[in-house]
C-alpha cells in the first residue's frame, strides 16, 4: 500500500495465489466494496491444471477537500472572464480555473484539479484557502525590504528642491537630480542618495524645480482700461472680419543675427543624425517687423537693416498697401508703446496718409506685451526656423491657424476689477 503526501488517493497493489481445479474453464474477479475504481487488473496462469497470479490496482477513496469552494452567480461570472483573458496575468488566469473546477466538481481532490490547471496539488490548496477568507485573485501584499530613508528625510529634501539654489549657497539658476544630490549630502540631510530616487520622490510629487514658468506684472495704472479693448478685439475677431473690419496685432523682434554656413548641412541618413557644420559667416543683424491677422492667423512680415519710427513707417506704409488690408472698411491695430512705435507721432502720420479705410490705434499698457499675439508668431520662429525669414513667412501662410487666444475679459475682470470708461483708441 502506497500513500502519497497531501493526496486523497491511495494506491494498494495486491497478489493473490489461488489452486485451480483441473475443470476450470472460466475465472471471475470481483471488486471490493472498499474500492471506488479498478485502475489495472492482471490474470496469469502458469498452467492450466495448476496455479494462476492475479495483480490488481485499485483506487481508494481518500477524504474530500478541506476548502470546499461555492461561487455566486457574480463571482462565477468574473472567474469565467478572468480565466479566458489573454491581457491577464497568467498565474491570475490559472487561479480562476482552479476555482472554477473546484466549483464545478466538488468531489475533485487537489491533486485532479492540479492536473488539470498543470500545477502542483498544494498551490490547490493554498487558492482553495485564500479565496474563502480574501476573494480575491493577486497575490497577498509582500512587506519588501527597510526603507533607505525616512520620511523626515524625504520631505527634507523635497523642501530643499522646491528653494532657490542661491539660497544655500550655489551660483546655479535650477535643480537638477544630481544637484539636489549632491546639496543634500552636503548639508548631511542623508549619508548618500542617488540622483534617480531624488527625481521618483519629486515625479510622485509632481515636483519640477528643473523647469521655471516666467511672469511679469504691468505697472500701468490703467492697465485694465487698456487691455480691456484689447481683449474685446480678440474675443470678436471673427465677426468682425465678416463685417469688413481687421483686428491686426503688429510688433518687431529685434536684432536677429544672420548667418550663412561655411559647409553645406547633411541631410540625415539611416544611423546618422543630421550633421551641420560649426564654421559659419557673420552677416550682419536684422530687424523683423510683422503684422498678425488676428481673425485668419495671416502674417505679413518683411526684415529692415534698422529699426527706427521711419522703418516702421516704411513696414505700415507697405501693410497698408498689400493685398491684406484690400476691402477694408476699419483696421484695429494693435500695438504696444515702444520707441519705434512712437505713439506721440504715429496716430497723426496714419491720418496724413488719406487711406481708404479707417486706422484705429490701440496701445497695449506697458509692460505688458504678452497680451500681443504676434509675440506668439515671434516665439514660433524662434524655435521653427531653419530657412530664410521670408521663406519661412511664406510656408506659414500656406497653412494659417489662428491662436486660441483664451484670456478673456471676463477673465481680466475677475481679477483686477471693471475699468473706467475713458477713450483709449486713436
Amino acid at each position: 500500500m502506497t500513500e502519497n503526501a497531501n493526496e486523497g488517493t491511495d494506491t494498494v497493489q495486491s497478489s493473490v495465489t489461488y489452486t485451480l481445479g483441473t475443470n476450470l474453464e472460466n475465472l471471475t474477479t470481483e471488486r471490493s466494496k472498499y474500492s471506488v475504481g479498478l485502475k489495472r487488473e492482471v490474470l496469469t496462469y502458469y498452467s492450466p491444471t495448476n496455479a494462476c497470479l492475479i495483480r490488481r490496482t485499485i483506487t481508494m477513496p481518500g477524504p474530500l477537500p478541506k476548502y470546499p469552494i461555492k461561487l455566486t452567480p457574480e463571482q462565477e461570472a468574473h472567474l469565467q472572464q478572468r480565466s479566458t483573458c489573454y491581457t491577464a496575468p497568467f498565474a491570475e488566469v490559472q487561479r480562476a480555473r482552479m476555482l472554477l473546477l473546484a466549483h464545478y466538481h466538488p468531489d475533485w481532490r487537489n491533486a485532479d484539479i492540479a492536473r488539470q490547471v498543470g500545477a502542483r496539488a498544494e498551490t490547490v490548496r493554498q487558492w482553495r484557502r485564500r479565496w474563502q477568507t480574501t476573494a480575491v485573485l493577486r497575490d497577498a501584499p509582500r512587506p519588501g525590504t527597510r526603507r533607505t530613508f525616512t520620511p523626515l528625510q524625504r520631505a527634507q529634501i523635497t523642501a530643499l528642491a522646491c528653494s532657490a539654489p542661491r539660497e544655500h549657497g550655489k551660483a546655479w539658476m535650477r535643480w537638477s537630480g544630481e544637484k539636489l544630490a549632491q546639496v543634500a549630502v552636503e548639508q548631511q540631510l542623508v549619508e548618500r542618495i542617488s540622483p534617480g530616487t531624488i527625481r521618483a520622490w519629486l515625479r510622485a510629487d509632481k515636483i519640477k524645480p528643473w523647469r521655471y514658468h516666467s511672469w511679469q506684472h504691468s505697472t500701468d495704472p490703467q492697465f485694465v482700461a487698456k487691455a480691456t479693448p484689447v481683449l474685446d478685439l480678440y474675443q470678436h475677431a471673427q465677426e468682425l472680419a465678416a463685417q469688413g473690419e481687421a483686428v491686426v496685432c503688429s510688433d518687431e523682434k529685434t536684432s536677429i543675427q544672420a548667418r550663412q554656413r561655411v559647409s553645406a548641412t547633411k541631410a540625415a541618413a539611416p544611423g546618422f543624425p543630421l550633421q551641420v557644420a560649426d564654421r559659419y559667416k557673420r552677416m550682419g543683424a536684422v530687424q523683423l517687423f510683422c503684422a498678425l491677422m488676428v481673425a485668419s492667423g495671416l502674417t505679413f512680415a518683411r526684415t529692415r537693416r534698422g529699426r527706427k519710427f521711419a522703418d516702421f513707417k516704411a513696414f505700415l506704409l507697405e501693410f497698408f498697401q498689400s493685398a491684406l488690408c484690400m476691402g477694408l472698411q476699419v483696421v484695429h491695430l494693435i500695438l504696444d508703446n515702444g520707441s519705434t512705435h512712437a505713439p506721440k507721432q504715429l496716430g497723426a502720420w496714419i491720418v496724413s496718409l488719406a487711406l481708404a479705410f479707417e486706422v484705429r490705434i490701440y496701445w497695449l499698457p506697458t509692460h505688458a506685451s504678452w497680451l500681443d499675439q504676434v509675440e506668439i508668431i515671434f516665439s514660433k520662429v524662434q524655435r521653427d526656423v531653419l530657412t530664410p525669414l521670408q521663406r519661412y513667412f511664406d510656408a506659414l501662410n500656406c497653412h494659417p491657424k489662428p491662436i486660441q487666444w483664451t484670456y478673456t475679459k471676463t477673465k481680466l475682470i475677475a481679477k483686477f476689477g471693471a475699468p473706467q470708461s475713458t477713450e483709449l483708441a486713436a
